[in-house]
């Protein structure tokens, strides 16, 4: 007596056809990026194959009592590339939106987090007039000094000698005073209101009137993007039409404007200033999906991993269960007809 081996149920095909379609269509997708379309749709159609046969030999062999094991840990193997593309294809399609408006609520946050900075080191900083107040006022202590001197009061040369070095810091003459003598210390006192007068005009307003150019042109660019922003978030259509293009936008405005007070301060003690980067240019990559996947959206990366492990798997474990009784044996030809 020979044993007669079962075939599979023509029903196996239709099920399987379909699944494995559509996951040859996500895979392919799925790793465009990595190797170009061309070979991404071959690498899918290879993979789908393989997975195609070895689904028929799994159903064949526990249709039969066979050992399937093996086969088992071929199919996983294989199906892990598939399920690599699958994930990485249905989570950017589904998830793009909500990743364009992540980055947009992120880049706004930032984006007040660096102008709060740029304003705050703005407050805290005059460009060259710290070394020249210094210098001023060391200068304005050794004139006074010199003039009011006990020993020899008056306007002596080194007494010229500062009141030339002041001159020079501040870039506008003294007016005299003290030429016909008379009370030092009362004229030493005036010299010091004539510096300081003219260091209030000379030392701040232009240094100032930069300040607040730089600072005009924050609040300017800041207002223009958030407006940007908020255009953008205003509803669904917007942010998957323009929300790629927005977060670009915003990202060279937030870089620009660190950049700019950071030139401008040149002191990272006052201010320093690290470039953003453009998140979405990520979208589409296999690293980027699972890491936001499954750091950031974990729910929905646990939902799309059961979706596209059933996609690959869904036969072959209906093939486990349905032929999986124990019972069944192989069918036994003896020879006699009835």
């Amino acid at each position: 007596m020979k044993p007669v081996s079962r075939k599979l149920p023509g029903w196996v095909h239709i099920p399987l056809a379909i699944f494995l379609t559509i996951s040859f269509i996500q895979t392919a997708i799925g790793f465009e990026d990595l190797f170009g379309q061309a070979f991404s749709w071959a690498f899918s159609g290879a993979i789908s194959i393989l997975m195609y046969g070895f689904t028929l030999l799994i159903g064949y062999r526990r249709l039969n009592g066979l050992p399937i094991f093996g086969f088992l840990i071929g199919y996983f193997i294989i199906s892990l590339f598939s399920f690599t593309g699958n994930f990485n294809s249905v989570y950017t399609s589904y998830q793009k939106e909500q990743l364009y408006r992540d980055e947009l609520v992120k880049h706004k946050q930032q984006l007040h987090d660096v102008v709060n900075a740029a304003d705050k080191a703005l407050n805290s900083f005059s460009p060259e007039i710290t070394q020249k107040r210094n210098r001023l006022e060391s200068l304005t202590e050794q004139l006074v000094s010199q003039i009011t001197d006990p020993n020899r009061p008056g306007l002596g040369n080194r007494a010229l000698e500062l009141i030339s070095e002041i001159e020079d810091v501040l870039g506008e003459k003294l007016t005299e005073f003290g030429t016909r003598g008379g009370d030092w210390n009362a004229i030493a006192q005036r010299y010091r209101e004539n510096i300081d007068q003219i260091a209030r005009r000379k030392l701040t307003s232009k240094d100032y009137e930069r300040i607040e150019e730089v600072r005009q042109n924050v609040m300017k660019k800041e207002e223009e993007t958030l407006k940007l922003i908020d255009n953008v978030l205003r509803n669904s259509t917007s942010v998957k039409e323009y929300g790629f293009d927005t977060n670009l936008k915003v990202t060279n405005m937030i870089n620009e404007i660190g950049s700019t007070v950071q030139e401008f301060i040149n002191n990272p003690a006052l201010f320093k200033f690290t470039a953003i980067p453009f998140e979405n240019q990520e979208i589409g990559k296999l690293a980027f999906s699972f890491k936001s996947g499954f750091t950031q959206h974990i729910l929905v990366g646990f939902l799309f991993t059961i979706l596209c492990l059933f996609i690959d798997w869904a036969v072959v474990l209906s093939l486990l269960i349905f032929f999986g009784n124990k019972e069944t044996k192989p069918v036994i030809n003896s020879g006699r007809q009835i």
